[in-house]
């Protein structure tokens, strides 16, 4: 899906040499996989009706395969494409396929939940890795592309803004967020208007560590007369957090070990720090840190604990913030450290989840692809 445009970003941006024609054979595979995922959105957006529907529908659904059949040759044909197995940028080749396998398995078989679940963890996967360039690289690279698609081919001005945040136009998406904002709150739209404040606030922590203009945006809307009381508290909330933060600047973290000492430990031991929002603001700014540092030290030896503490950042933002990364997070940190400590930890943590996901069966209705997941990565372990 769209990830293959990070691929070819990564190519052009990458230290190593590529000459010419691998430039262009990137750009040919950027602009395939792009052409198709425009066409996957909205499924990806949708709630789960929409994919129920291609149960009645045989043309929208063979559509919608033969998109996911492009994507998934496209990714397969970029397997030379030594710097997606870098840890930072996993999961990798290797995981978006497995994703979309899995996502064609289950359209085929019409197990839409189930396909719903992975198109948004295949979102999420363009997203991670999207946040973690500059958009110089993104505008060189894919710039053309993304110009095709304009403001009338959405439905809102939210749905747009959602388009521009993930191929990381964030200073763009910024704009349509507030305009949705605005007008959620004249309208009371609140499926609106707190994702518009999640995306907005993350631009300017977790993705540019812009603690004034985070604190600009807290300030006006925390002055809109007809703001919902639950973002009211949301807003207080933020602006505590972003306080003990007013200081901070990334550049200067000379200690990941340090970081994560001070910020993140025992948030993972008592969940209901996290649980309510209390902590976000750490969140946001902590996933940046780790994200970045991993993708700059890519044979660190605190791989899998960043994996691990990453995955907790991402339980609590990918409800709200963006959609979840953090199991993806947990199995990469058993597949590629499996005799590191953090793997059973890893491993505990991804099946708590997994099991917290149907608690409403009691674990009964679990998915045979889920329990298989299970099995597999519980062999990994040394």
């Amino acid at each position: 899906m769209k990830k293959i445009l990070m691929i070819s970003m990564l190519l052009l941006q990458s230290p190593m040499s590529f000459s010419q024609t691998g430039k262009s054979e990137a750009k040919v595979i950027m602009d395939g996989v792009y052409d198709s995922f425009v066409k996957v959105i909205p499924y990806v957006y949708a709630d789960q009706s929409k994919m129920e529907g291609l149960k009645s529908n045989a043309g929208s659904k063979q559509s919608l395969l033969k998109n996911l059949t492009d994507i998934s040759d496209f990714f397969k044909s970029a397997r030379h494409v030594e710097y997606f197995q870098r840890p930072g940028f996993r999961p990798s080749l290797e995981t978006i396929n497995d994703q979309i396998s899995g996502t064609i398995s289950a359209v085929k078989g019409d197990n839409y939940p189930f396909a719903h679940k992975r198109l948004k963890s295949l979102t999420a996967l363009c997203i991670s890795c999207h946040s973690q360039l500059s958009e110089q690289a993104s505008e060189n690279t894919f710039g053309n592309s993304i110009k095709k698609v304009k403001r009338e081919n959405f439905e809102s001005d939210f749905a747009y803004g959602n388009y521009l945040f993930l191929v990381r136009k964030f200073s763009e998406s910024e704009k349509y967020f507030d305009s949705a904002l605005e007008n959620a709150l004249k309208t009371t739209n609140e499926a609106e208007l707190y994702p518009s404040l999640r995306r907005i606030i993350s631009i300017h922590t977790k993705i540019d560590f812009n603690f004034k203009a985070a604190q600009d945006i807290i300030i006006k809307f925390s002055a809109a007369g007809s703001l919902p009381p639950l973002a009211k508290t949301t807003l207080v909330s933020w602006e505590k957090d972003l306080r003990s933060w007013k200081n901070f600047n990334s550049k200067k973290v000379k200690s990941i070990d340090s970081f994560i000492k001070k910020n993140l430990s025992g948030l993972d031991s008592d969940k209901s720090k996290t649980a309510g929002g209390e902590k976000d603001i750490t969140l946001l700014i902590a996933s940046g840190v780790l994200s970045k540092y991993l993708n700059d030290n890519p044979k660190t030896k605190l791989a899998p604990e960043i994996l691990y503490w990453l995955s907790i950042s991402e339980r609590r933002l990918s409800n709200t913030y963006f959609f979840s990364l953090s199991d993806l997070y947990l199995k990469d940190c058993v597949k590629l450290y499996p005799k590191s400590k953090y793997a059973k930890k890893c491993y505990n943590e991804y099946a708590d989840n997994i099991e917290f996901g149907y608690s409403g069966s009691g674990g009964t209705d679990i998915l045979v692809e889920e329990k298989q997941e299970l099995e597999k990565l519980k062999r990994l372990i040394k």
